[in-house]
């Protein structure tokens, strides 16, 4: 498929994240162990990201969330053997 159009429309630059990306990221900042002066950065710039950045930030952060589900606490440990 042709994108050419989309391109010089944008004039090649990549589009910045949208406010679902933003209430995700904010949402998981939430639950992440990261330090505060990391998510202060976090705020601070995530309003320029790109949507790629903000897709690769949303995998970080989902990866390392602290789950708020007892349930799935207790699968996490035995899974990941964290006993």
């Amino acid at each position: 498929m042709n994108q050419d159009w989309f391109d010089k429309l944008t004039d090649g630059a990549p589009l910045l994240c949208s406010t679902i990306q933003l209430s995700i990221i904010d949402g998981l900042l939430r639950v992440s162990p990261i330090s505060d002066n990391d998510k202060h950065d976090i705020y601070k710039e995530v309003s320029e990201y790109s949507e790629e950045e903000a897709n690769k930030l949303i995998t970080k952060l989902k990866e390392n969330a602290i789950e708020t589900d007892t349930r799935k606490q207790w699968e996490r440990i035995f899974r990941d053997r964290d006993f």
